[in-house]
């Protein structure tokens, strides 16, 4: 199927709908203008013009007679517009030339096609093509466009609607619904530019800027937006701009206004540069706001467009980095910063910026003396030595400007490229101050093995590798290297393909590999990363067990490292911040094994670890040196041990993870107590405390010290959490008849779920969701706690009535209590007062979950305890809740569910039922036209009407006739947006 003219909208709609029935559809639809967004399942494709080439060819094939001389010629004038040439060609006579036609002439050709010249005509259309679209009807607001443009040039509406059939039918306007349009814009805009000519610019501000006439505005800059050489135009577009004018405060534009201005920016992107840079540049300047705001949007993608050109690249980007300083880091939504370092790509950057104007405003940010700006810098670095892939911008249009995708380097450019920026990254790395060394000597490692892939740089990574290992060991660059080796030049036996190692990665692996024991540990223990395995001489990429056996060996590798270290006459500052960094670095343990291992006098290597950790700066520290120290200071001196360990306990910092630094051995009661002590300072984070509870080291600890410590953790802040997830662990992978827990930690488990629920019902990861329903499903699957559960049950009606009728998280814990307890859940239901019930029932049928609470009980048991109740409206209650369909609900054909089915049948009052089902089919959200997914919900009703029940048969017509005049409204509905939404040009 093959649909022109099809809005996007229109599309995404049809685009479903095709793929849901496989392969047997296949869907082109074709649109002028298409958004930047795309549904799935959608590939788009842009056609550009191409030259004359190919008009010229369709014409021959099309029209043999004319010629090539005149089928190059008409092609030519047309720019490669298909349309354009072959309305031309059409009225070329045999034999005739159009080689001594002036453009001009063959443009009057086009629009009078044979007929007679009518000036009227002309100029009619001239007034027409000032806007993008208009309407030949009235507007809801009662103004007419018509008799708007009409009075331009003094124009009745009749006269132009007559001179609008004329043009229809010379296919020089295109009609959609009641809009209209001249297209292509090949002639639009050559009858716009000469209305321009003959217009004062007064005329056309009366025309358009009155109130009233938004929409004719809006679409008069859209027209003005592909004129951006015109001079009338520019005079506008650029009056508008003024600090006085129509767009002239551009932070505080409404939503039509920043339309407008998006559209007229091509026309003078020099006023509008102007204009941007007068607004960021403020003193009391604090930000654009939101990021999802349309005009913070809007303006920075205009900076972004007007990047492209060499002259305003500075100043766009440095008005982008003042909005960038003023914009929260964790931002990830249209992230200003984001936008800035595309620009520093090789490709696909969206500007043709030149490769010294970059790095300068990269050497700006470095040389900063705010720590974001050098941030941003080392991204802009990065970005540049990465790649591939290369992430475009998107759209590139630009009004009518002709716009690429950037600067597009041939192989020697690149070259260039990646020179300069490794140049930099080297006089950063060699620099003297380790603010830059450190980060740019990592990005350029990190680049390392893309860049190696082009082998007009190797010599040059080379020579870069070499002087910054001369300058300072090099620990980041070696393992570029060694990762390198690995998966490019290192292949499994049963693989193809495998190349040969280059002779010059080979040496300088050696060249780089760290010979002296400082810079061994930085680079074997003290580097943070996830391929450390490339550092195992002996990987074996054809052992199953390889990875685990590298661990191994690098383990006991750090292990001989902390010894040779703590026997050299090293400081433990020659190590640095890393030893305890917070970064990944698996093998720090080991490490401080070692230190514990190779040291004469335990107690001094123990004070000096202290010394050290109390001279870094505090934030986001690893203490995993300090454990392994512990771990082997306990297999020499046991005695010493604890005495380390009361240490801890009054360490400031050590005593937050004081559990997690007692050696591997059976913990003690002793040293429960020891970190029991510290449970009731408010500083202590309870965290720590969670393994005690599942770890199977902590096992023989006596189950009443255990359950001790789990009650007094719930009245600790997030001590709720702690349990939850404690439990759960040690739930998981357990046989769900087998009660883990036992009575006392299902009770504390059923208190800590009940002080989550009443302390914060959102968990926007799911995580406390999970652990709560496993905890929740033991506590409720086993006997005793009677009062306890009831007290749950209570919370969640508690937090419902609370929050009117809603529950947004934990969805999986309340399905299975009421899996676990159907009966007690629906008295509880219709307990209480009239308002309560009400909530509850709402609860029951929306309430904010992704499905109903009732979703896991089995039916019969539902039947059973509506007819216990002895109340026919508690069926409507469950009709509300009961999951009504089977399969996916988004194919064509739905199935009621057997379930539904059964609760029909089992009803007294069937008709109630359905009506109820009913309601549910009246969907309140949607994608797509709503008519027809109820009409495929609507058709399982009404084939009930064949049920051998009387009773639900004649129901089933009943409600069905309901639905289907539901649906023609609906339908009606939706065609009348339709076309409001679709069928226009803009």
């Amino acid at each position: 199927m093959i649909l022109d003219n099809c809005p996007s909208e229109l599309h995404s709609a049809l685009a479903s709908k095709v793929s849901a029935v496989g392969n047997e559809v296949r869907l082109i639809t074709v649109e002028y203008d298409i958004k930047d967004d795309k549904p799935q399942t959608t590939e788009v494709i842009h056609i550009e013009a191409v030259g004359p080439e190919v008009a010229e060819q369709l014409l021959i094939r099309r029209f043999p007679h004319i010629g090539r001389n005149n089928a190059r010629r008409i092609a030519e004038f047309a720019d490669g517009n298909a349309r354009v040439s072959l309305a031309i060609a059409e009225r070329v006579e045999e034999d005739e030339s159009l080689a001594q036609l002036s453009d001009a002439q063959l443009f009057d050709r086009l629009f009078e096609q044979r007929k007679r010249p009518d000036d009227d005509l002309r100029q009619q259309a001239e007034t027409l093509s000032l806007v993008y679209s208009f309407s030949v009807s009235n507007m809801e607001s009662g103004n007419s466009e018509l008799e708007v443009l009409g009075s331009i040039f003094g124009y009745s509406h009749t006269q132009l609607f007559r001179s609008v059939k004329k043009l229809v039918d010379r296919h020089v306007v295109q009609k959609r619904a009641h809009w209209r349009a001249i297209l292509p814009h090949a002639i639009a805009n050559k009858l716009a530019a000469s209305a321009l000519d003959s217009i004062p610019v007064d005329r056309l501000n009366t025309a358009f800027e009155v109130s009233g006439h938004q929409r004719l505005l809006m679409s008069f800059a859209h027209r003005l937006g592909l004129l951006h050489e015109h001079p009338v135009a520019k005079e506008i577009v650029e009056a508008w701009l003024q600090p006085d004018g129509l767009l002239g405060r551009i932070s505080t534009l409404e939503d039509t206004a920043v339309r407008m201005l998006n559209y007229v920016a091509p026309v003078a992107p020099e006023a509008l540069l102007d204009r941007i840079e007068t607004e960021l540049t403020v003193s009391d300047f604090e930000g654009m706001g939101s990021p999802y705001n349309t005009r913070r949007r809007t303006i920075l993608n205009l900076l972004q467009s007007l990047a492209y050109e060499k002259s305003a690249f500075k100043r766009c980007v440095r008005l982008l980095i003042r909005v960038a300083d003023l914009e929260d880091e964790s931002n990830n939504y249209d992230a200003v910063r984001n936008k800035i370092t595309r620009f520093f790509q090789a490709y696909l950057s969206g500007t043709h910026a030149s490769l010294d104007q970059r790095i300068a405003i990269m050497d700006e940010c470095l040389s900063s003396g705010v720590a974001e700006r050098r941030s941003l810098g080392f991204r802009m670095l990065s970005t540049a030595l990465n790649g591939p892939p290369w992430t475009g911008f998107g759209a590139t249009e630009f009004g009518a400007r002709p716009r690429d995708f950037g600067f597009q380097p041939n192989h020697d450019e690149l070259v260039e490229w990646r020179t300069a920026f490794i140049n930099v990254a080297v006089r950063l790395g060699t620099s003297g101050d380790s603010d830059l060394e450190d980060p740019a000597r990592l990005i350029l490692a990190n680049a390392f093995r893309g860049i190696w892939r082009q082998k007009a740089m190797r010599e040059k990574l080379i020579d870069a590798a070499r002087r910054l290992h001369a300058h300072q060991t090099w620990n980041e660059g070696w393992k570029a290297v060694r990762s390198t080796i690995n998966f490019d030049y290192t292949r499994r036996k049963d693989e193809d393909g495998s190349k040969p190692l280059p002779g010059n990665l080979a040496a300088l692996d050696r060249e780089l590999e760290p010979h002296e024991l400082i810079p061994k540990i930085m680079a074997n223990v003290l580097s943070a990363g996830h391929d450390c395995w490339a550092l195992d001489d002996d990987f074996n990429h054809d052992d199953t067990n390889k990875y685990r056996n590298a661990e191994e060996r690098l383990a006991a590798k750090a292990l001989r490292l902390g010894e040779d270290f703590a026997a050299s006459n090293y400081a433990l500052n020659k190590l640095g911040s890393n030893l305890f960094s917070n970064n990944r670095m698996p093998y720090r343990a080991a490490f401080g094994r070692g230190l514990a291992k190779g040291t004469h006098n335990l107690r001094v290597g123990w004070k000096q670890l202290v010394v050290q950790l109390e001279q870094q700066p505090e934030a986001n520290r690893d203490f995993a040196v300090f454990g392994g120290f512990i771990e082997e200071a306990d297999s020499v001196e046991p005695e010493l041990t604890q005495e380390l360990l009361d240490q801890c306990a009054q360490h400031p910092e050590l005593r937050n993870v004081l559990v997690g630094l007692h050696p591997r051995r059976e913990f003690t009661e002793a040293d429960l107590d020891r970190c029991m002590a510290l449970l009731d300072d408010p500083d202590t984070r309870t965290g720590m405390y969670g393994p005690i509870l599942w770890r199977e080291e902590y096992a023989n600890l006596p189950g009443d010290r255990v359950l001790n410590l789990a009650q007094r953790l719930l009245s600790k802040p997030n001590g709720d959490d702690v349990i939850l997830d404690a439990l759960s662990m040690r739930l998981h992978d357990t046989d769900l008849a087998v009660d883990t827990l036992g009575s006392d930690l299902r009770l504390v488990g059923l208190r800590a779920a009940i002080q989550r629920l009443q302390r914060d019902h959102s968990d926007p990861g799911g995580i406390v969701e999970h652990n709560m329903e496993c905890v929740v499903s033991a506590a409720l699957r086993f006997g005793g706690n009677k009062a306890e559960k009831m007290k749950w049950l209570n919370t969640i009606f508690t937090v419902v009535d609370k929050h009117y009728g809603h529950i947004y998280a934990f969805e999986s814990a309340i399905e299975t209590t009421v899996a676990l307890m159907p009966d007690t859940f629906l008295n509880r239901v219709f307990d209480g007062t009239k308002e309560e019930q009400d909530r509850q029932l709402f609860f029951i049928r929306h309430g904010g979950l992704l499905s109903s609470p009732l979703a896991k009980v089995d039916v019969d048991i539902l039947i059973e305890w509506c007819r216990s109740r002895n109340d026919n409206s508690v069926w409507e209650a469950i009709a509300a809740g009961i999951n009504l369909w089977s399969g996916n609900e988004d194919q064509r054909v739905v199935v009621m569910s057997a379930s539904a089915i059964k609760l029909l049948e089992a009803s007294p009052e069937p008709e109630e039922v359905l009506e109820v089902f009913a309601e549910r089919i009246i969907l309140s959200s949607w994608s797509g036209s709503r008519a027809n997914m109820v009409q495929s919900r609507a058709d399982a009703i009404a084939e009930l009407a064949e049920h051998k029940s009387v009773q639900i048969a004649k129901a089933s017509k009943s409600v069905s006739a309901k639905l289907v005049e539901w649906i023609e409204r609906e339908k009606v509905r939706e065609q009348q947006e339709d076309e409001k939404r679709e069928q226009r040009f803009e």
